[in-house]
């Protein structure tokens, strides 16, 4: 080291980071001397002068590039200024010039957890499974790489692999609350309830604070119809974590489904806060509308979240909103926007890539999931419900049926499967019904079932037919990408029988008469919650066929066929 580096190093060492600055600074032979130029750069980053830190560091790897430790420093200096991808190549560099120098493995290695982390919550599950098994290669024993490998593992279905690992994690580390909390959630993703309550139970004798475990225990106990016990163990997890969003959220849900809507519709807000989030809020940099907004005039840009039947079941506000004289302006998905403008030609209705220009008109923004919160506090103001919010092409509809016809028949539309992301195969296999459940309808001479179900099911209507369902299909009718095609062929039915999904919002959302089916009342999501009446709070139209005694599809569409006749 020259006798310049030491002494502008004694001085960064003494905490004098500024005189370390100004002796490097006022030599000239220090432009030369990657010693000095390396105690510049942490001299500056003692002052919180990151830029000119790496600018010092640059310098210094240009003249020994072969120094690992330089490498590492300019990492570290790239990573305080938040351009990540170029650490986390600094780091790599580091450990092949010198795979011992465990300050830069250790980097990495936190880098990489934090990289993963942050593409978890984004939903960007490939890019976080990628982060974490690079650590976990770095350092086999970080158990909290392996821990939070194992809930990417469980968000991507990818159940098996997830149960390995987790395994792996809890024989290591017994007392790992939060490794056997997610173990859990791997097991009930898997449909095994019992040993998945046992994995929120261990968690909880560890950890008898635990927040998540707390409300995975109270999700299952939910899903098991006991609300009461899911409802204090949610709030045992807001006590112990009051920005637990999972906690709040669920508690939220089961507090529309109890039609407790003022709470309900609070919590529910916390969605944008899980990991991963259920919904992504968006940015928009306008003020968000609330209630002291009324009748002042504003112009309100309300962007979709969620699914397109979410996005479809909260636009059933938009009529009452227009009565009060809001303005707004409506994003919703293209496929829907023709039979949103056919219905309420005075709305400006416009698709997400048409957005951007429309909402710079606009004064205030709004998610059309928060609605609700401003307009429906109580179960009585459902009352103001429209009977219908979109309208098909009468004239599609009117050839559908022709081509439909069967004298003496109704024309009962139906679908049975919800086609979820890899993330959420718990929540499709609870929402999709077998195909040969229908076998009865499609036997009463009185019916003539026409199959409205988008997606690949080729294999399905084969084994139906088999075993003697006849289905009628649309040919040349794309049940994904054609949505107006799709109102039209609802439009074209007497009736709609289906489970949780598209098709049901859009037969609802048309005013036409549905029987939703699910199993031993408990609903999907909080809109299909009903009481004794059977009624849809959203759609005036549709009936709810559930109860706590019908517990497998047969009887729920035995149940449906009555009704139908």
């Amino acid at each position: 080291m020259s006798e310049l580096a030491a002494r502008a190093l004694a001085a960064l060492q003494s905490g004098r980071a500024a005189e370390a600055e100004a002796l490097v600074r006022a030599a000239p032979a220090a432009a030369r001397d990657a010693s000095a130029l390396q105690i510049l750069g942490a001299a500056c980053s003692a002052q919180g002068r990151h830029d000119a830190a790496l600018e010092a560091f640059e310098r210094a790897v240009q003249l020994l590039p072969a120094s690992a430790a330089l490498q590492y420093n300019r990492a570290s200096c790239l990573q305080r200024c938040e351009r990540i991808e170029e650490a986390l190549q600094g780091y790599r560099k580091a450990l092949q010039l010198d795979p011992a120098l465990a300050p830069a493995r250790s980097a990495l290695v936190s880098a990489l957890c934090s990289i993963g982390l942050e593409s978890f919550r984004a939903k960007a599950h490939e890019r976080a499974l990628a982060s974490y098994r690079e650590a976990l290669a770095l350092d086999p024993a970080t158990d909290a790489a392996a821990n939070a490998l194992g809930a990417v593992l469980v968000a991507m279905d990818r159940l098996d692999e997830a149960i390995e690992t987790l395994r792996a994690v809890c024989a290591r580390s017994p007392g790992d609350a939060d490794a056997i909390n997610n173990l859990g959630c791997a097991l009930q993703a898997r449909g095994e309830a019992g040993p998945a309550s046992d994995a929120f139970r261990r968690a909880l004798a560890l950890r008898p604070a635990h927040a998540d475990a707390l409300s995975n225990l109270g999700f299952l106990e939910q899903e098991e119809g006991r609300d009461d016990e899911a409802a204090a163990l949610y709030r045992r997890a807001l006590a112990a974590d009051p920005q637990s969003a999972s906690a709040a959220c669920n508690l939220g849900v089961l507090q529309l489904c109890a039609f407790e809507f003022g709470e309900g519709w609070e919590l529910n807000e916390a969605r944008y806060r899980t990991a991963p989030p259920v919904a992504t809020a968006r940015e928009l940099g306008l003020p968000r509308f609330t209630a002291e907004d009324w009748g002042r005039g504003e112009r309100i840009a309300l962007w979709g979240e969620q699914g397109v039947g979410d996005r479809i079941v909260y636009s059933t506000l938009l009529p009452e909103l227009e009565s009060r004289g809001e303005r707004f302006v409506l994003e919703t998905d293209a496929r829907l926007a023709t039979a949103y403008r056919r219905a309420h030609p005075g709305w400006e209705v416009v698709t997400r890539e048409e957005s951007a220009a429309a909402f710079a008109q606009c004064s205030r923004q709004l998610a059309l999931a928060s609605l609700p919160r401003l307009m429906r506090p109580t179960l009585q103001s459902f009352a103001r419900q429209p009977p219908a919010v979109l309208a098909a092409d009468a004239a599609r509809a009117a050839g559908l049926r022709e081509r439909l016809a069967a004298p003496g028949r109704k024309l009962v539309g139906i679908s049975w499967r919800s086609f979820q992301k890899s993330a959420r195969g718990a929540l499709q296999r609870k929402k999709s019904a077998p195909l040969d459940a229908f076998l009865a309808l499609a036997r009463d001479p009185a019916l003539r079932l026409v199959d409205l179900q988008y997606g690949d099911t080729a294999s399905e209507r084969a084994d139906f037919a088999a075993r003697g369902g006849h289905l009628a299909r649309l040919d040349g009718l794309d049940l994904f990408h054609d949505l107006d095609g799709v109102l039209a062929a609802i439009e074209a039915c007497d009736l709609v029988i289906t489970t949780s999904n598209v098709t049901a919002h859009l037969a609802g959302a048309l005013g036409k008469t549905t029987l939703l089916v699910y199993l031993a009342a408990r609903p999907p999501f909080h809109y299909w919650a009903t009481d004794a009446s059977g009624r849809s709070l959203w759609y005036p139209s549709m009936r709810i066929v559930t109860g706590r005694e019908i517990d497998s599809w047969a009887e729920a569409l035995a149940r449906a066929g009555e009704l139908a006749a």
